[in-house]
């Protein structure tokens, strides 16, 4: 079966074996699908997952910081905003204004770096016709929120001179803006564990994780429609909350930071998880697809990523995907062929 992406560049891996396994070959044949800039509600499919950005702190021109978009009829869900996120999405064919709610999961750079850079620019380029970006995260988000773009916040004289020079009224007023031109003001909602938004015809529920307590708090999210739903891990070491989050869930997008068999220290397995620990995860939830991501370089290279896909799937016997930047992960049942 045909694992389909889609994206601006070639993506020529993500093959799925009768047996569920996704093994990456250079030579499978299949390419992304063309994308366009997509205005809202325009979409021809009512739910779409798309890995904007499967990295880690580590730089990587191959994968970007954590963030994966969630489409659902007027809805652009974002679930975290790490490094080159907005760049992402334009590869992806979905302009920055697109996007109408953030789900962060936790407060680490690779996480979030690009929140400024959304904020400001959907809010630049939407002159004051779209919402303002509605954003949930947990402990520490409206404090971010107010040192970017508060009164004395980072992006103080940006704004200042956004807002108040001549230059700047005019490029507004030219894009279609109306004066006075207000400042961004995200709605920001900090979450906890138990905590349920409700949008139009979906809901996303939330439950705490296990990963940098106390200095970092981490929350996994659910995202239900009728179509089907959807696990975003985050950053988190195996704990039952997650179990019970992604329980019976179409797809789990979860943090796959090492080889278990290899990396044993406790100060990591205590707060990450590895390919093993998500497989298991997988199984005890009964997820339809398994979608690793955070993942290395080093776990990642030819003969490492199929050995760790053949470990996981003897532990889970669902669809295992090796994530991908831009990649898009089917809601449907997988075909046997491409979509062209």
């Amino acid at each position: 079966m045909a694992l389909i992406a889609r994206g601006k560049r070639r993506l020529n891996r993500g093959i799925i074996q009768p047996a569920g396994i996704a093994i990456l070959t250079a030579t499978n044949g299949y390419s992304a699908l063309p994308c366009k800039y997509v205005e809202r509600g325009n979409s021809d499919m009512p739910l779409r997952l798309i890995l904007l950005g499967t990295g880690t702190p580590t730089p990587s021109l191959e994968r970007a910081g954590a963030s994966f978009l969630v489409e659902h009829e007027a809805a652009a869900l974002l679930f975290d905003c790490g490094p080159a996120a907005v760049r992402r999405l334009l590869a992806a064919g979905v302009f920055p204004t697109r996007v109408t709610h953030l789900f962060l999961t936790h407060l680490h750079y690779d996480h979030c770096m690009d929140y400024g850079y959304l904020v400001l620019n959907r809010w630049d380029q939407g002159v004051g016709r779209i919402p303002d970006l509605k954003v949930f995260g947990p402990g520490g988000t409206e404090r971010m929120t107010h040192l970017l773009f508060g009164e004395e916040g980072v992006f103080q004289d940006d704004l200042a001179g956004r807002t108040q020079h001549p230059g700047s009224h005019f490029v507004y007023e030219h894009r279609g803006g109306t004066l006075p031109r207000h400042r961004p003001a995200p709605q920001v909602q900090e979450v906890y564990g138990g905590a349920e938004i409700a949008g139009e015809g979906w809901n996303v529920c939330v439950a705490d994780m296990v990963h940098c307590q106390p200095y970092i708090k981490s929350v996994a999210y659910r995202f239900n429609c009728a179509e089907g739903s959807i696990v975003v891990t985050g950053d988190t070491a195996p704990n039952p909350q997650l179990v019970a989050l992604a329980q019976g869930a179409g797809v789990l997008v979860h943090m796959c930071h090492f080889l278990n068999d290899v990396e044993t220290d406790v100060r990591i397995t205590s707060s990450c998880s590895g390919h093993l620990d998500a497989a298991r995860t997988a199984a005890e939830a009964g997820v339809e697809k398994l979608v690793l991501i955070h993942l290395t370089e080093q776990i990642t290279r030819p003969g490492i990523r199929e050995r760790m896909i053949a470990e996981a799937a003897a532990v889970y016997s669902g669809t295992i995907v090796l994530g991908e930047d831009l990649m898009e992960i089917p809601m449907a049942s997988i075909r046997p062929e491409p979509i062209l």
